[in-house]
């Protein structure tokens, strides 16, 4: 099967070249051709999110000028460079691999001239059995001496395990004294010492926070301190943990920070709780926090954050950047008079590019926006223009998926059957439409929803598919040559899942189910 994939977004304008007057690069043309939110639009002002996608939650380091974010996007590390923490470019995607799956929250860190990347693990090959041994997750790492890449092979670091039902072991924080004395810090308050080189622990871990008391009456899903990050500064050791809970209600997440003189505590809150929190449904951004505190070029401090959008959660998450100020008595805290959502001051820095564009041409391999299972990827090929499927004998779908930007925006792919396959285009909720090259119809669902919606393609096998999203109002198009458009059937925004990962599948045979327009 041949695919031809190109997305269009048509929620926002396009927006200005680079500020210094240097024509953007192609891969910044491409962003800013598909209409994709651009947080800088030349003008000395920055508009969140900085990082759109729905991408995991993020980690920031720097090294000399240069700050590297990473995502874990579905078993993917995603690398992105920066040196303004508004642009930022992709450098780097790695398939973790097979055996170890879900991941969640991680921290990128650089010591021993070497970046490493500690990962929470949920499944794992030898995982014990949770009857027996209290449910939890591993710690692993791999490690690089560039941040593209190459990657190690995962390490497991916790060989000390605490059965205490409160430790599960995700979201590790990495500290780091300056005598070079090394710990992970986990969630609910667990810290684990590491040896020299912060490839094993080096005791079992305890717990040594307990996080703030925030008001009893906020609408959370829980304390839930979670993914502490730290840096040293003027003698004090700095958490910033996130807490109240990733998702549930618009109000639950938040950042708050700690302080101490020593890794092991006791620490101390700022009186300036939350850093950064979602006080009211009515605000843009919803369940913010998971902060980074970092210094930025020229000597600013900035908390690098994800959010969520306001009634479109989900679309997944997208990275903001906030001003810090200090205190008088040596805490961070937001600029006064700024706001998430206002036009930004832009930081110094140097504009390096910006942007993952979406849309593929399909040249020798396939674009570093594409979310390949590890599975998939041996039977998946790029070139000519054209990306390869080769379909599955036993009836397995073979996927891959990229990340939409925008609250509203169209998809279309340009499709070639062999005979005896199934292939189309749909939504991550599998809302979608497929062809076999001589019938276009949906993707699942009983068919007695969908009668009297398939389209007959009168000759040849070539189709063009296209999924429109206006604000979760599904629409879903068909064409052969393509100026023949016709729309299959169109959904209902008030009853359709929230936005997900377009994903185009491949399977041989004919589906059972047909979905509900």
């Amino acid at each position: 099967m041949n695919v031809r994939f190109s997305l269009f977004l048509s929620f926002l304008s396009i927006l200005t070249v680079l500020a210094n007057g240097q024509e953007p690069d192609r891969r910044l043309q491409q962003y800013i051709a598909e209409r994709q939110p651009l947080a800088d639009p030349g003008n000395g002002f920055y508009k969140n999110p900085v990082n759109p996608g729905g991408w995991g939650d993020p980690t920031v380091v720097r090294v000399g000028d240069d700050y590297y974010l990473a995502h874990n996007n579905d078993g993917d590390l995603v690398v992105w460079q920066s040196r303004d923490l508004v642009n930022w470019k992709p450098i780097c995607r790695h398939t973790i691999g097979g055996e170890l799956s879900r991941i969640w929250a991680c921290d990128l860190v650089h010591f021993n001239n070497r970046f490493h990347y500690y990962m929470p693990v949920g499944i794992w090959p030898g995982k014990p059995d949770p009857s027996i041994v209290n449910e939890y997750f591993s710690v692993w790492v791999i490690t690089s001496e560039k941040p593209e890449g190459p990657w190690s092979k995962p390490v497991r670091v916790d060989n000390h395990y605490n059965p205490d039902p409160f430790y599960s072991g995700i979201d590790p924080g990495f500290l780091q004294t300056p005598l070079g004395k090394k710990y992970l810090y986990l969630d609910n308050g667990f810290m684990m010492p590491l040896t020299d080189d912060g490839l094993s622990s080096a005791a079992m871990p305890r717990v040594v926070n307990s996080g703030w008391d925030y008001p009893e009456e906020w609408v959370v899903q829980g304390k839930c301190l979670e993914s502490p990050k730290f840096f040293y500064l003027n003698g004090y050791y700095y958490q910033c943990a996130a807490m109240g809970g990733t998702s549930g209600p618009s109000t639950a997440h938040m950042a708050t920070v700690s302080r101490s003189k020593s890794p092991e505590g006791p620490w101390e809150e700022s009186p300036y709780n939350p850093l950064i929190h979602t006080f009211s449904e009515s605000e843009p951004f919803w369940q913010m926090g998971h902060a980074t505190i970092l210094e930025g070029p020229g000597g600013e401090w900035y908390a690098l954050f994800p959010v969520r959008y306001a009634w479109y959660t989900g679309m997944g998450k997208q990275d903001c950047l906030l001003p810090l100020e200090w205190t008088s008595d040596g805490w961070p805290k937001v600029k006064s008079g700024i706001e998430p959502w206002d036009p930004i001051p832009m930081p110094n820095g140097e504009n390096i590019g910006h942007g993952m564009p979406l849309s593929d041409s399909f040249g020798s391999s396939h674009g570093i926006q594409w979310n390949v299972p590890a599975d998939v990827k041996p039977f998946v090929k790029s070139g000519d223009g054209a990306l390869k499927i080769k379909a599955s004998p036993d009836g397995q779908v073979r996927s891959m998926n990229v990340k939409a930007t925008n609250k509203s925006f169209e998809a279309t792919v340009e499709v070639e059957c062999s005979n005896g396959t199934i292939a189309g285009i749909s939504f991550g909720n599998n809302e979608g439409l497929k062809t076999d090259g001589k019938l276009i119809s949906y993707i699942s669902e009983e068919e007695w929803r969908v009668r009297n919606t398939s389209v007959v393609v009168p000759e040849g096998n070539k189709i063009y598919l296209r999924i429109r999203n206006h604000r979760q109002d599904l629409s879903f198009f068909s064409s052969h040559p393509p100026h023949e458009r016709h729309r299959v059937a169109r959904g209902s925004g008030q009853n359709r899942q929230p936005l997900r990962p377009t994903r185009l599948r491949l399977v041989p045979g004919r589906w059972s189910r047909h979905p509900q327009p």
